[in-house]
């Protein structure tokens, strides 16, 4: 996680062995927290093991903390984000923001935000300034994943954005591999050793870009209800979609390059991450138009439907002990919430079509179901989703016959849109879990090895207020008369 000797001068690599102690703690933290239960490192290991974790990521913020922020290392800014990490993944999302906050400002006191152009100097000979190239390259890689983590948690928890481009002019990494041997290697975007592999690069420069856009989508207000021209929108939707088609074969998403697989077994998993994250933007893009615009409310329905059949695949391969990673839960609600949403407002008249929905909606709750013990997110959506999905049956144009209106039983989409607030809203929930309980056996078990007698509640900030809060920014007013043809055209999985 932190640079090589090599890469440093003397008085940085005191100072980055200073803060190194937290980076390590926040290392040992995110390992024990998806440890396997049949590992033999801790005691009753599935209880210890999250216990211990943590103990770790407190005690490494903790060291941070005591030695100083804003700190002048780069392990420091590790330090911060890895504990954003852990905190995400424990549902803790406004603690994990104030976390990558941390980290964001350190990197800026360093200036990861602005550009050093590094040139060879008479001080210096040809290794040293290679070093410096790639060493600089390296916290390019730091820079554009703060970045990311930036736009889309200020996307995902609705929080302002601590990083705004106009203050940054440092240009994105080369898509390459970084070096073995930095002092020896040309710095070329393409070299012969890389020509069998794929580049570590790639991924990570398609987030950052789809990042830009959601700065782009944030400053033009297209996330908004009352969009005054809604071509916005369309060319938001297109350039994403430009970004998408432009990914390196071995990324994308239909009819990928495969034959590297066998290689570097994560390449599957990562591309159906980039379809998450992709589908994720798409659906903040076109949510608070599901009501007044047919383009939208179809893009979204795609993007969601799309977002449950990766989920379900990533579910499918997923271990127990994998459960708690913050995007099994997370995006399988959001996702499936809606899907919920736009099924009620505009029903299906295909009753294969609504087989299909109710499927899909089967699955997101089966696997809720299984992570509600070990995911505090999955614990608290489940009970939203399970109430949607019993009003779905409920209703009559949905899930019970086909009729041949267009619209709902109860009138417009707009009234439609009014009762599920209401009616969503009617059962009372405590602000720090679902209705059930104050805190998810995942948090009972974290408590173990605090050292208070009794576990203390962990806030979950993607409780049901969260989720019923998404539906006070799709815009109630109807633009688009025409309700029809929705589900024409619709790829399920």
């Amino acid at each position: 996680m932190t640079e090589p000797v090599k890469y440093l001068k003397p008085t940085q690599l005191s100072t980055e062995l200073r803060y190194f102690p937290s980076l390590l703690f926040q290392v040992i933290a995110l390992s024990l927290q998806f440890l396997p239960p049949d590992w033999d490192v801790l005691p009753k290991a599935s209880l210890r093991g999250l216990a211990t974790s943590r103990t770790y990521s407190d005690l490494g913020d903790e060291l941070l903390h005591f030695l100083g922020r804003p700190g002048f290392a780069i392990a420091a800014i590790q330090a911060d984000f890895l504990r954003s990490s852990w905190l995400k993944n424990c549902g803790r999302g406004v603690e994990s923001w104030h976390a990558v906050g941390n980290s964001i400002r350190q990197a800026q006191e360093l200036g990861l935000h602005r550009q050093r152009d590094i040139y060879q100097s008479n001080e210096t000979n040809v290794e040293e300034t290679l070093s410096m190239f790639w060493y600089e390259q390296h916290k390019k890689r730091i820079w554009i994943n703060l970045f990311v983590w930036d736009s889309f948690m200020a996307m995902i928890l609705g929080r302002p954005r601590m990083v705004h481009m106009d203050d940054c002019d440092v240009e994105p990494p080369m898509d390459c591999n970084i070096p073995g041997d930095p002092s020896k290697a040309v710095p070329m975007t393409v070299r012969p050793e890389d020509s069998q592999s794929v580049s570590t690069a790639s991924a990570p420069l398609f987030r950052y870009a789809m990042a830009c856009k959601a700065h782009e989508m944030r400053a033009l207000r297209a996330d908004r209800p009352r969009l005054k021209d809604y071509s916005i929108v369309r060319t938001l939707h297109e350039e994403i979609m430009s970004l998408v088609e432009a990914l390196p074969a071995f990324l994308r998403i239909k009819n990928p390059d495969t034959t590297r697989d066998a290689d570097f077994p994560y390449l599957p998993q990562l591309r159906q991450e980039v379809q998450v994250m992709t589908n994720l933007f798409l659906m903040t893009l076109h949510r608070p138009h599901i009501i007044s615009n047919l383009e939208s409310r179809r893009a979204a329905l795609q993007a969601a439907l799309e977002t449950l059949d990766c989920q379900q695949s990533f579910f499918a391969h997923a271990k127990q002990h994998q459960y708690q990673l913050f995007g099994f839960a997370f995006y399988t609600v959001d996702a499936s919430f809606l899907v919920s949403i736009i099924t009620i407002l505009f029903p299906p008249q295909n009753n294969e079509t609504t087989q299909r929905i109710s499927h899909s909606l089967q699955q997101a709750i089966e696997s809720l179901t299984l992570m509600q013990t070990s995911n505090v997110i999955a614990a608290s959506g489940l009970d939203i989703i399970q109430r949607c999905y019993q009003k779905l049956k409920s209703t009559p144009e949905s899930f019970s016959s086909i009729s041949d209106t267009r619209t709902p039983s109860y009138g417009t989409p707009v009234d439609g849109l009014h009762n599920l607030i209401k009616d969503l809203g009617q059962q009372d929930f405590n602000q720090l879990g679902g209705p059930q309980s104050n805190f998810s056996q995942s948090n009972i078990i974290s408590g173990l090895a605090s050292s208070t007698p009794f576990p203390q509640p962990t806030p979950d900030n993607f409780n049901q207020t969260y989720w019923l809060d998404q539906l006070n920014v799709i815009d109630p007013l109807i633009y688009d008369q025409d309700f029809g043809n929705l589900w024409e055209n619709i790829n399920f999985g």
